[in-house]
């Protein structure tokens, strides 16, 4: 028992002094064990429960239940990384306090956390490069204690998937979209947790914003059939397009541009239209949800019409000779 006891002490004196605590018996079940769950649905790989590798947890030890009004202290859990799930293994063995609560914050990819009073938080900023954009989970479990258990952190999604799908308005048309431009998207802001119950947490956004553009290696090609059936997505399955901050977008501030061409199937070189056209999108982004748009692109096409056909008449002329009186050639 003496030599558990002070493996658990070596070990809480990794994370810091304040690791000092009264430690429950070694012949109880006193070690912190975790497990993960991954909720909501959300060129971001999109993380379920099945691909779900590394974490990070913070874990704050209070003498009552957690509120709006405690203030977190630094020192019993921090930033502890778990990987290979599921038999999540981390480097730190941590051992329940016999009194209080302990009060859990999670994070993937990890985030460096600040604790004003009441529930930690964190700032985040989308990716300009959108090949660069991550899924961004949080968990939050909290009060509880050596009765408490496994953890099961119950992570969400705290982004917004913007995709997009393309479908032609003309029958036995090719539409070719070359580039997509999203502008006015507001890119950074501060999240707060809460108790997790409900929700996670919630986001406060900054004013400021940034044009996120998506130029696929190729073309992406609709061919609307006669019958006018045919669509086309631009992300691929297990990725969104775009991984944005969830943001409200009824004033209208954000606009999409989108530059394609069309041409007849039976004739792709002879376009109708070859510039770009921009729409403004509307609704809510809302937290762990995917907004799917699908935009019907038009052809442009005018029609070459001929009306009925005329045949004009016949002008009568007198032709005449040089000279005008013809004359007998010299024998």
């Amino acid at each position: 028992m003496k030599k558990i006891l002070l493996a658990a002490v070596a070990a809480l004196a990794i994370v810091g002094c304040s690791q000092n605590e009264e430690i429950e018996k070694a012949g109880e079940k006193a070690e912190i064990n975790f497990s993960t769950v991954v909720k909501g649905s959300t060129k971001a790989l999109i993380t379920t429960t099945e691909n779900f590798s590394t974490f990070t947890v913070c874990g704050y030890k209070t003498s009552g239940d957690m509120s709006t009004e405690t203030q977190l202290v630094a020192g019993f859990m921090d930033n502890e990384e778990f990987t290979g799930g599921p038999d999540w293994t981390h480097s730190t063995t941590f051992y329940w306090p016999i009194s209080g609560s302990v009060q859990f914050f999670a994070t993937s990819p990890q985030q460096s956390l600040t604790l004003p009073k009441g529930y930690p938080a964190f700032t985040y900023s989308i990716n300009d490069d959108i090949k660069l954009q991550e899924d961004l989970v949080a968990a939050s479990v909290t009060n509880k204690n050596k009765e408490s258990g496994d953890i099961v952190l119950p992570f969400k999604h705290l982004l917004t998937q913007v995709n997009f799908t393309i479908k032609g308005n003309t029958p036995d048309f090719t539409y070719k979209v070359s580039k997509i431009i999203l502008k006015g998207v507001k890119k950074t802001g501060t999240f707060k947790f809460s108790d997790g119950t409900t929700s996670v947490g919630e986001w406060t956004l900054d004013a400021a914003t940034a044009d996120y553009t998506y130029t696929p290696d190729s073309p992406v090609t609709v061919v609307t059939a006669t019958d006018g059936t045919g669509e086309k997505s631009f992300e691929t399955s297990g990725n969104a397009l775009f991984m944005l901050m969830p943001q409200d977008l009824s004033g209208g501030n954000i606009a999409l541009d989108i530059t394609y061409t069309a041409a007849p199937t039976n004739k792709v070189t002879e376009y109708t239209f070859n510039d770009t056209k921009t729409v403004t999108l509307k609704g809510a982004w809302n937290q762990a949800t995917n907004i799917r748009y699908t935009l019907e692109l038009t052809s442009d096409a005018t029609p070459i019409k001929f009306g009925t056909p005329s045949v004009g008449g016949w002008t009568d002329e007198t032709g005449t000779t040089e000279p005008a009186t013809p004359t007998t050639p010299d024998a």
